[in-house]
């Protein structure tokens, strides 16, 4: 058995497994993440009623509200 793993070209074979191995895992990691962070949250109607109640009290502008709005808006066709 000794004999077998020196020879060079098993070492390189282990070796190229071992990186496989890692990099698979690596990937699997980056893919979970980048899905936990890619969903954007929704804005509910009862968060754009809050945010009209705001507008209303000029905490926001018109602008601002409108931004949101249409921000909002675009997130539900996709």
């Amino acid at each position: 058995m000794t004999e077998l793993l020196s020879d060079p070209a098993v070492k390189a074979g282990l070796a190229v497994v071992v990186l496989l191995v890692v990099s698979a895992v690596a990937l699997q990691m980056v893919l979970r993440f980048r899905d936990s962070t890619r969903e954007d949250p929704d804005i509910t109607a009862d968060a754009l009623s809050n945010l009209e109640e705001m507008r209303l009290k000029g905490e926001l502008s018109e602008e601002e509200f409108r931004t949101i709005q249409s921000a909002s808006s675009r997130g539900d066709q996709s």
